[in-house]
């Protein structure tokens, strides 16, 4: 009987992909043919690869139909796997791919490395992993997106709007949104809308329809779907029918008549054979029966759709607020994401800071025409891109693929460290000198400078700073050292340098002040034994003192920590959801306190029941580091702990606090409050939990006085209590969330043969300031952050470095305050090119630029793969009622404040 009606459906007039003539009181449907396949979740990235009916035999399928019919489309999104698959392809094949490409029959949405999360990634990160997949689609295909494809993040961020716009997309695609505003919009017809992320750039959106980005419920088709109702000659009617009617609902819920829905699920189309032949069957039945259903259907992309929707004279409503936190049932706010697995997001965040100084001294290198191994940048892009993931990064993943992640990130990375060291050697002329690096705050010793000096050598602690005009400003580099040894510190020209030491149970650690010198890059000081008493390090000495909860820590402000209680009902706290009992409660007992006071630091070092406390600050200013040790958390009750810190201070902030959205521009927060929709809060404190990734912020009415908490990885915060800063530091459960992952949330480490809940070294920098005076000082701690200098250790009397030219010396111009813009250089297409970009971090004040003459820089969109001229030119128009103001209009040398401008430069 199927034969028959494929006889049939060949001989009638098919309308599939033939449509763009058509009647204009017809309803015209896209179907997006479309895999989601996660970088890992359930399964690790090679298993959901490799597997019976997984993503290599998904893409064979659907490029085999692709290429017998031309009125099949298919979407790709995902780069990472679709890389996989081209690596293993002959000339013939990729000479077939690349036609469907230019058919327009293959469309790859997005276009980066994974399907990143908006929530816990960092801006810099996500621009990194869309900028791999983008020159991997450009480099083999020419090929530049132009549609986001957003649809299985948990919400969605300001700055993932904002850089959708930048990279050049006309539109971009979203699947989760709150469920109170879902039904809000559906009514209203807002379910396409114009997001506004700043003056200047906005961007169309789409919410999709049903079940985020599934095919229309009954009518998916897939091999492994257990429910799939085939269609036969019984219920052909029906079935067409059936799809008749529920578009016409859709139709009710979207302006005008141009609809697009979703045809396929997670690891779908592994034989797209069938599900396009069954598909068909439905389309050719009401595609010929226009007379009855007033309806066209056919296979698209979400360009095509965008397109022609940009055609229709519709007007769109407009939006300015993000989508956080994302909630699916009243009491289920999927807010717990943001803290889960703190060590992966730590790891994530630390490696992707150090690639951004890496990249850039790997392209200076090789500006010097020292011979570099692109492999292994390569390698690290892919391992950090991978990360990304909205169930990697998020910590969503089971705990095995978790550690997948960190063993593709770890192996990457020895490699790029080996090349570091490699590249010291060459440029101070020695060989087999290992210069590595030490994480102190990951363990509590150093090799590479604990051995040498216990064998009275000598310590080469080279320092790469790749800052920028920052020169004569201080900083302060800190390193454990042996307990019982003296030691000195030379500068490079043998002068010595002042220090400070602090001792802690038999943990010493130095602090020692660095006057920043930006006219090169690497720099150096010597750690030796001092036998001739000539050290400026001196030791502080203990002071007991006694805290308590209601301490006010150098006269500034309380610290607590404090626990939430999971509930332990069938709607609990799990790797996604966050829904504690009632309100936190004191977590653990002081036990004792001292305080050390220097001309350099002073630290005060706490210890309760359940952690350890380190505050430091320098120079007496209102600036305060905050080391916090957090022990294993006990659930040996049965009872989910999740521990949080509060900073309490003085500050009236009438429950207004702003969030750094992925650590870029702020967004301001209000209790049990959205500024787009009447939505309510059932769940007071999950409810109003934000995603901080940089930074949270407190302040008066009038400005005058703020608090700002910096933090080293993405946490879950708010301010729920007047004048209290919040964030979750862990995260220990004994349910899960049943939201598809099926394991508890209990991170493990083995401590002397035993399992535990794992131990973790967190840090915050705590910000009082005057917000209306210092705009950008806040800026300036997280600039200062993110370029940390990189130190390496080598055991060797002396070094003496090659000075590298550097062609950008003078590309940025020193400005009359402090710099606060950040360069970026990486290798690009070919030999002599550089993808370079400047990130101005201030608040108020404008980056100006000096072109060298040598070298030539077109300005292109965020990721590089076009030129800014021409999108700008080609760019969709939409018409929204966003009330238009006169801005400034930054110059082509010039770069704004918050602002991001990027080029291709050819050397």
């Amino acid at each position: 009987m199927l034969l028959i009606f494929i006889l049939i459906f060949n001989i009638q007039c098919n309308y599939l992909g033939q449509v763009s003539q058509i009647r204009s009181d017809l309803i015209r449907v896209y179907l997006f043919p479309h895999s989601h396949d996660d970088v890992g979740w359930i399964k690790t990235i090679n298993e959901y690869y490799f597997d019976y009916h997984g993503v290599q035999q998904i893409i064979n399928s659907y490029i085999e139909e692709l290429i017998k019919d031309k009125s099949k489309h298919f979407s790709q999104v995902e780069v990472a796997y679709f890389k996989m698959w081209w690596n293993e392809q002959n000339n013939t094949m990729k000479d077939n791919v690349k036609q469907l490409i230019q058919n327009q029959q293959l469309e790859f949405l997005s276009g980066g490395w994974c399907m990143n999360d908006e929530a816990t990634t960092y801006y810099e990160d996500i621009i990194d992993q869309m900028t791999l997949g983008h020159k991997f689609l450009l480099e083999n295909f020419n090929y530049v997106p132009s549609i986001g494809w957003q649809i299985d993040t948990f919400g969605h961020s300001n700055t993932q709007a904002l850089f959708s716009n930048m990279m050049g997309f006309n539109a971009w695609f979203l699947g989760r949104i709150d469920h109170q505003e879902r039904l809000e919009r559906e009514k209203k017809k807002e379910l396409e809308f114009v997001i506004h992320s700043d003056e200047e750039n906005s961007i169309f959106t789409h919410i999709n329809y049903y079940g985020f980005y599934s095919s229309p419920q009954g009518f998916d088709f897939d091999i492994s779907n257990p429910k799939r109702n085939y269609v036969s000659n019984e219920n052909l009617e029906q079935k067409s029918e059936g799809l008749d009617q529920y578009f016409k609902q859709q139709c009710k819920s979207y302006r005008g008549k141009i609809l697009a829905h979703t045809l396929g699920m997670d690891f779908e189309w592994s034989n797209a054979s069938s599900y396009f032949q069954q598909m068909d069957l439905i389309i050719n039945r009401i595609n010929n029966n226009s007379h009855k259903f007033n309806m066209i259907i056919e296979y698209g992309t979400p360009k095509q759709y965008i397109q022609a929707l940009n055609q229709q004279n519709v007007s769109y409503p407009f939006q300015k607020e993000d989508f956080f936190p994302y909630s699916d049932h009243p009491h289920e706010y999927w807010s717990g994401f943001f803290t889960s697995r703190p060590s992966f997001k730590g790891y994530v965040k630390r490696i992707g800071r150090y690639f951004q100084q890496v990249k850039r001294f790997y392209s200076l290198v090789q500006m010097n025409n020292i011979i570099c191994d692109e492999t292994i940048i390569q390698d690290l892009s892919e391992a950090l891109g991978t990360a990304q993931h909205h169930d990697a990064i998020t910590g969503t993943a089971k705990q095995y693929v978790i550690n997948d992640y960190f063993n593709l990130i770890h192996k990457a990375y020895i490699k790029m460290d080996n090349q570091i060291s490699s590249f010291l050697n060459y440029l101070s002329n020695t060989s087999e000198i290992l210069h590595s690096q030490c994480q102190f705050n990951e363990s509590d010793t150093c090799d590479s400078l604990f051995y040498p000096l216990s064998q009275n050598k000598t310590v080469i602690v080279t320092i790469i700073d790749t800052k920028i005009n920052n020169d004569g400003q201080q900083e302060y580099l800190k390193m454990l050292i042996p307990k019982n040894l003296n030691i000195k510190v030379d500068d490079e020209l043998g002068n010595p340098i002042k220090g400070e030491i602090i001792c802690i149970n038999d943990q010493c650690t130095l602090y020692i002040p660095r006057q920043i010198n930006n006219s090169k890059l690497l720099h150096y000081i010597k750690i030796m034994v001092d036998f001739d008493n000539n050290s400026k390090i001196i030791r502080l000495d203990p002071k007991l003192i006694e805290i308590k909860k209601d301490t006010k820590i150098f006269d500034k402000f309380i610290l607590n920590y404090k626990v939430y209680l999971s509930n332990s009902s069938s709607l609990s706290s799990g790797a996604y959801i966050f829904r504690p009992i009632g309100n936190a409660t004191d977590y653990g007992d002081y036990l004792s306190a001292i305080q050390f006071s220097g001309q350099i630091i002073q630290q005060i070092y706490f210890e309760k029941t359940t952690l350890k406390v380190w505050i430091s600050r320098f120079d007496n200013q209102d600036i305060f580091y905050i080391d916090t040790f957090l022990d294993s958390i006990d659930i040996s009750d049965q009872q989910g702990r999740e521990i949080i810190l509060q900073i309490h201070t003085d500050i009236i902030n009438d429950n207004i606090f702003f969030t750094n959205s992925n650590g870029f521009k702020f967004q301001k927060r209000r209790l049990n409050h959205r500024e787009s929709q009447n939505i309510k809060i059932k769940e007071k404190i999950a409810g109003n939990y934000f995603p901080i990734n940089g930074a949270i912020m407190i302040m008066n009415k009038d400005g005058n006085s703020a608090c700002a908490v910096l933090n080293d990885r993405a946490q879950g915060g708010s301010s729920l209590i007047q004048g209290v800063i919040e964030l979750m530091l862990q995260r220990r459960l004994v349910r899960d969330d049943n939201k598809g992952l099926f394991e508890i949330l209990d991170e493990q480490e083995i401590i002397k043969g035993k399992k535990l809940g794992i131990r973790q070294m967190i840090s915050h920098t705590v910000i009082f300031y005057n917000h209306e005076q210092q705009t950008n000082l806040l800026r300036e701690f997280q600039y200062q952050q993110d370029l940390q200098p990189l130190l390496y250790f080598s055991t060797q009397p002396s070094i003496r470095y090659s000075v590298l030219q550097d062609l950008f010396q003078e590309f940025l111009i020193k400005q009359s305050d402090i710099n606060l813009s950040k360069l970026y250089i990486e290798p690009w297409l070919q030999k002599n090119q550089y993808l370079v970009r400047v990130h101005n971090m201030r608040e108020e004040g404008i980056q100006k630029l000096k072109f060298p003459k040598e070298l030539t820089f077109q300005e292109t969109t965020l990721t590089g793969n076009q030129e800014l001229k021409v999108w700008e030119h080609n760019r969709l128009k939409w018409s929204d009622k966003y009330p238009k103001e006169q801005n400034y209009q930054y110059k082509y040398d010039e770069v704004g404040p918050m602002r991001i401008k990027t080029w291709i430069v050819t050397i």
